[in-house]
């Protein structure tokens, strides 16, 4: 159905019908100069240093795309960034609550300036501080001054005011180790793998306190498995199907796929999205490859 263009409000010039909802959604988001950067910043670093990775809650949103350009120092007005971004994807896919953008590549290095709480505090893995974040920073991991590789950023008033690593443990997160209890935080029945690449076990269920510090009918369950000799991990994320948990994600490279029959979407060769039985599911599958997250997957019924 063609949009009508003289609807000024939701209609953008210059972009193709097929990704008006996306860059509608663009523009109404605050990328001007008095927006906060830091924000965005943390937004960016997650996205890039985290795929595949265990800290995808509520990460991947329509501003993912803003974070895979790497482009949180150059951010401009608002209908001008939509444009951009938007004129850069090459492929999309959605499944209803979620969508995955490819974009074409591009050679031109970008940078970002550090936020000013950061400054200082953040080493690449060879032990020198890092000024500027690119997508070869992001990749090779970002680190404390003790060399622990930081995954989480916890952020006040738009400053970073701590970093953690992969195994510090939140105070705003229940940490649940029974993988028999697990749905009993969740307003949705969690599926579990029924297999696991060799030497992979579950080790938690990590789920966000309430402002009371409870968790009670979670639309969220971030569930890890891990291999206690090489120390790596699986991160397979399950939501309640919803508006409030529908998300816009972007990697280099997606296809369609099928998992358990239904339609699915693999990115980068190794995470999969897929949505079932009003639930979505996430699986990370940066350590084990291709054929075998693709097996992980096939086992959640």
């Amino acid at each position: 159905m063609k949009r009508n263009k003289d609807n000024k409000g939701n209609y953008i010039e210059g972009i193709d019908e097929e990704f008006q909802d996306l860059a509608a959604g663009f523009s109404k988001l605050d990328f001007s100069k008095e927006s906060n950067k830091a924000y965005v910043f943390e937004t960016t670093l997650k996205n890039v240093n985290s795929k595949g990775d265990k800290d995808m809650n509520k990460i991947r949103k329509t501003v993912a795309i803003a974070a895979s350009l790497v482009i949180a120092s150059t951010l401009v007005a608002q209908t001008s960034f939509a444009q951009e971004s938007v004129s850069k994807i090459i492929k999309s896919i959605n499944l209803g609550h979620v969508t995955m953008v490819q974009e074409e590549d591009n050679d031109e290095p970008k940078e970002v300036d550090l936020p000013d709480s950061l400054k200082g505090k953040a080493y690449d893995k060879n032990g020198k501080l890092i000024e500027k974040l690119t997508k070869d920073t992001a990749k090779d991991g970002i680190y404390d001054k003790d060399g622990n590789r930081i995954t989480k950023f916890i952020m006040n008033d738009g400053s970073v005011v701590e970093m953690k690593d992969k195994n510090s443990k939140s105070e705003d997160k229940l940490y649940v180790t029974d993988i028999n209890k697990i749905s009993d935080y969740t307003c949705f029945k969690v599926k579990l793998p029924t297999y696991l690449p060799d030497g992979y076990t579950f080790k938690n269920a990590e789920f966000t306190k309430d402002e009371n510090g409870n968790v009670k009918d979670s639309k969220y369950a971030d569930i890890n498995f891990e291999n206690k000799v090489t120390g790596k991990e699986i991160f397979l994320q399950e939501r309640f199907a919803c508006d409030e948990t529908k998300t816009v994600g972007n990697a280099d490279d997606i296809e369609k796929i099928k998992i358990n029959g239904v339609d699915a979407i693999l990115s980068d060769g190794r995470n999969i999205d897929w949505e079932t039985d009003n639930t979505l599911f996430y699986l990370g599958g940066k350590n084990i490859g291709k054929d075998e997250v693709i097996k992980v997957a096939e086992s959640i019924k």
